[in-house]
């Protein structure tokens, strides 16, 4: 075991904080350059998957961004993509560290930094949400199970749900949007992150050896500047391009009609609420489908003072009859119910109250996905809720009047 640098997350929460803190100042910037990034600091904990208003995202393929393989001779596998200019980006890249290993510029025969090969790129956060889904509504079903959970009808369902939720949905997320903005959805759901090693994230060792004190590291970091990539502090070998630089944008995005931070994030990413809700009925109904018991037994008493018992069988909801026996509106509360407990809403429960009233009448004026961006506006800004969701329309409607957006 070293005594310097953690090689797992097995050794003690003392040791692992000393080492931990010793691998941080050892990771030394390069040339006085900025793009050594911690992203598990600040903003940059959710950098790519939330618009500039905190809103959780996810890359679309659209007209202008869409998802492109890297070339074939730096994939370590067939079908790693990502977002197209970050693509042509890293492609060049590599072709430059490949050029100067053949002219002895650096050193020729390391295992990561003499040639670049991608480990991995894009994952798709539907298919990772699913995943997690699974894992959660699985110990969801343990737990109905072992505390007896028993109901007849939907809503009865959805009030032990919620009452399950309440004690961990803080710590682990139910919704997509409070996924994506979670630690378990990785930054290379935004398609912006690049793997060029499959080492373990948990060895320092490692990193320092293989990365840190590796005879390409300068060279290495400071290829990845001028290219308009961010290295990864805490993991080295995934470098995540930077939509800030203006190199990156006049090189790479701007062939794709894209020049601005602005277009990358409103011409290639969609707010990741809209794709879930529309689904929110059909996750649910699921899940009630899997914890509902074929039937049960209960004992009623008669008013002779005799007791009998009846057998229950729960109601079998297609689609069609949820949406006929419960309306929009019982969604979107338990909607606004769930995603205020992800987010350990700093709203008071009269706030809380008044917001979804207002919401609801939106919904009833402006529709659906009005009425949805709006809450998740409100519920996602990182600062004081100043009034109703009234003050907050009139001031979006003045910014939008204004052509700010």
């Amino acid at each position: 075991m070293s005594t310097r640098y953690a090689e797992s997350n097995e050794e003690s929460s003392k040791e692992l904080f000393n080492k931990r803190a010793y691998y941080r100042g050892q990771v030394k910037q390069v040339n006085n350059l900025s793009n050594i990034v911690d992203f598990n600091y600040g903003e940059k904990f959710w950098y790519g998957r939330v618009n500039q208003f905190w809103m959780p995202i996810r890359f679309k393929n659209g007209q202008f961004l869409k998802l492109k393989n890297f070339n074939k001779t730096i994939n370590r596998t067939e079908g790693i993509s990502g977002v197209n200019f970050v693509v042509d980006a890293f492609n060049a890249m590599a072709t430059q560290f490949k050029k100067c290993a053949m002219a002895g510029k650096i050193s020729s025969n390391q295992s990561f930094l003499s040639e670049l090969t991608v480990f991995k790129g894009y994952e798709d956060p539907l298919r990772k949400y699913s995943e997690f889904l699974d894992f959660q509504n699985a110990a969801l079903s343990r737990t109905f199970n072992n505390d007896g959970i028993k109901f007849e009808y939907f809503h009865e369902f959805v009030d032990a749900l919620l009452l399950k939720l309440t004690k961990v949905v803080g710590a682990y997320p139910y919704t997509m949007p409070a996924y994506v903005k979670s630690k378990f959805c990785p930054i290379t759901c935004s398609g912006l992150a690049i793997e060029i090693a499959d080492l373990d994230p948990a060895n320092d060792q490692e990193k320092i050896s293989e990365f840190i004190n590796n005879v390409n590291w300068d060279f290495y970091v400071n290829t990845c500047n001028d290219y308009g990539f961010m290295v990864d502090k805490f993991i080295p070998w995934r470098i995540v391009a930077d939509i800030g630089a203006q190199q990156l944008l006049d090189n790479y995005a701007r062939p794709y009609m894209i020049s601005t931070t602005g277009a990358v994030i409103g011409l290639g990413y969609d707010l990741t609420h809209i794709t879930y809700y529309r689904k929110f009925k059909f996750y649910l109904l699921n899940l009630y489908n899997r914890l509902k018991l074929r039937n049960y037994m209960v004992s009623e008493a008669c008013p002779s003072g005799a007791t009998i018992t009846k057998i229950v069988t729960p109601v079998n909801y297609s689609i069609q009859k949820l949406t006929a026996d419960y309306d929009e509106e019982y969604f979107l509360k338990l909607y606004f119910k769930i995603r205020f407990m992800e987010e350990q809403s700093h709203f008071e429960v009269h706030e809380q109250e008044r917001l979804v009233d207002d919401t609801l009448e939106l919904y009833q004026s402006g529709g659906l996905a009005r009425a949805l961006y709006d809450f998740e506006r409100i519920l996602n800004k990182p600062f004081d809720y100043r009034g109703s969701l009234s003050y907050y329309v009139k001031h979006m409607e003045a910014r939008r009047a204004a052509g700010e957006f």
